[in-house]
């Protein structure tokens, strides 16, 4: 699901990317067929294992990457660590969450939209706490003015 996501912010920033992917609504927001075909001929190869539902780069993967990297500028590379290293920590629903709320246009087909909403408050404060989110952010994640978000923070 995070490896989605990824794709998701990635494509959101390089238009290349995003004309590619061709993001959908489905059961856990966006969704791409493209981005799942990729990364499943990147298992085949040998170049990407998968370990507990996680994705990670074989050293073979790594050698490819490196010859990869001509096609990105310093920016797009410095901007897709980014996005890796702000969905690595997140739980599930902080996940949901913020996509849910900063993407609307891909809950409708959600399976969990309605549960992951419920808890908002709690995830949003969790991602203000752990510095992924601006106050600004959290407070309109958690579906409140700053000053009552801070208040629910504190309490």
């Amino acid at each position: 699901m995070a490896f989605q996501k990824e794709v998701f912010l990635i494509a959101d920033y390089i238009e290349t990317i995003r004309e590619q992917a061709g993001f959908i609504p489905h059961t856990l927001g966006p969704f791409s067929e493209s981005a799942e075909n990729g990364v499943r001929n990147l298992k085949s190869l040998g170049l990407v294992e998968e370990k507990y539902h996680e994705y990670h780069i074989t050293p073979n993967g790594i050698a490819v990457l490196s010859k990869a990297r001509s096609a990105f500028t310093d920016e797009q590379i410095e901007a897709i660590q980014g996005y890796k290293e702000f969905l690595n920590d997140l739980s599930r629903d902080e996940i949901l969450l913020f996509f849910y709320v900063s993407y609307p246009d891909f809950t409708e087909k959600s399976a969990v939209y309605e549960r992951v909403t419920r808890k908002r408050i709690p995830a949003a404060i969790s991602l203000y706490n752990k510095e992924k989110v601006s106050l600004e952010k959290a407070a309109f994640l958690a579906g409140l003015p700053a000053e009552k978000f801070l208040d629910s923070e504190c309490s």
